[in-house]
């Protein structure tokens, strides 16, 4: 390894790994006291408090690495422009391209590792710090009455049977938007149902606007369907089984996620796509810390004057536009406006394509 690439690394995780250990703890922070009031008022133990940060870090940890990596990349160009530093190697015929290649190449390392936190630890650690959400830090709103919605709820249920539903309501006892898919012992699909709610009488499940049919391998109709206003449909689960049944896209990794979307293929479009969407920015979410790299060198480059306070307003800039343009491209995909894959990676590929362009302008 040549002097250059050590000395660029070295100056780079320094920087990154002090404002990783800063944001950190700022989120902790800044959360705790989003809810302080409540910690007070309701004497929620402590240890029940260490526990759920615990489990929730490594999801505030993947959340702050692309900022962290953006800010240490302008604060670490910024000075060795100032210092003449960069006009130094160019002018020994190192081109800007080789002398960001140390990044670059930090940057990929640090989106592999984003990828393997987001994909193998985070699901587990985001069931856990909800559950101590729900079960140690939300109980004790219990008489208050508040209203609890679940969204995405997903019961494997007895019988070969995959529940889903929209939103189940904990207070009601209510599910909403529901699917049910009947598989045989060979997994394959035999029947679908839908309706727009089911209440819990207090023994059975009463649906409400049910459309029953079967169906093929390929999801096809093999009858005419079957309407009822109200049906009892047998169903095993109780309420507690759909209360700690919540799925979101960060509970699962991605086989997981590319298994359980394959459960509703042909049922609902509009979750399908959603879950899709999903799907694809689980793999297009790790790159942004190698994409905003790329994209904040330039712009650090032309830092001459206002030290780390102007590097630090850039750096806000910078992320706000691009979070804002990946928020905005996920929406218009969740809505049917992008094809799925098009709306998780299009904030990637507009600011890779910005950060070349700038890139090869300031060569």
């Amino acid at each position: 390894m040549k002097i250059i690439d050590r000395y660029m690394i070295r100056g780079f995780l320094s920087s990154f790994l002090w404002c990783l250990f800063v944001f950190v703890i700022m989120a902790v922070i800044i959360d705790i006291f989003s809810f302080i009031d409540d910690i007070v008022k309701y004497k929620i133990p402590l240890q029940s408090v260490i526990a759920f940060y615990f489990y929730y870090i490594p999801t505030m940890f993947v959340q702050i690495i692309p900022m962290a990596a953006l800010l240490s990349t302008i604060y670490m160009l910024s000075n060795l422009n100032k210092n003449n530093e960069i006009i130094a190697m160019k002018s020994s015929g190192v081109s800007l391209w080789r002398i960001l290649t140390p990044l670059l190449v930090l940057g990929f390392l640090i989106s592999a590792f984003t990828f393997m936190i987001n994909d193998r630890i985070i699901p587990l650690t985001s069931k856990v710090s909800q559950m101590i959400r729900r079960e140690e830090l939300e109980k004790y709103k219990a008489g208050d009455k508040q209203l609890k919605v679940l969204e995405n709820v997903a019961v494997y249920g007895t019988g070969n049977r995959i529940v889903f539903a929209r939103t189940y309501d904990t207070v009601e006892k209510k599910l909403s938007d529901i699917i049910i898919h009947e598989h045989d012992v060979g997994e394959n699909l035999i029947s679908k149902i839908t309706a727009k709610n089911a209440i819990w009488t207090g023994s059975e499940w009463k649906f409400l606007k049910v459309i029953m049919y079967k169906v093929d391998n390929s999801g096809k109709m093999l009858s005419s369907p079957e309407f009822h206003s109200e049906k009892i449909i047998p169903l095993k689960e109780r309420p507690r089984d759909f209360a700690n049944k919540e799925l979101k896209a960060e509970f699962m990794s991605y086989r997981e996620l590319l298994s359980y979307i394959g459960n509703f293929r042909g049922s609902d479009m509009k979750i399908t796509r959603n879950l899709l969407v999903d799907l694809h920015y689980k793999l297009a979410f790790p790159f942004i810390s190698l994409i905003i790299i790329m994209v904040a060198a330039p712009f650090a480059l032309l830092t001459m004057r206002g030290g780390v306070m102007v590097g630090i307003g850039m750096s806000i800039v910078i992320g706000l536009l691009y979070y804002a343009v990946i928020a905005i491209s996920l929406a218009f995909g969740k809505s049917g406006l992008l094809p799925p894959v098009i709306a998780a990676w299009a904030g990637n590929i507009i600011f890779t394509g910005i950060g070349i362009y700038l890139l090869n302008k300031r060569a």
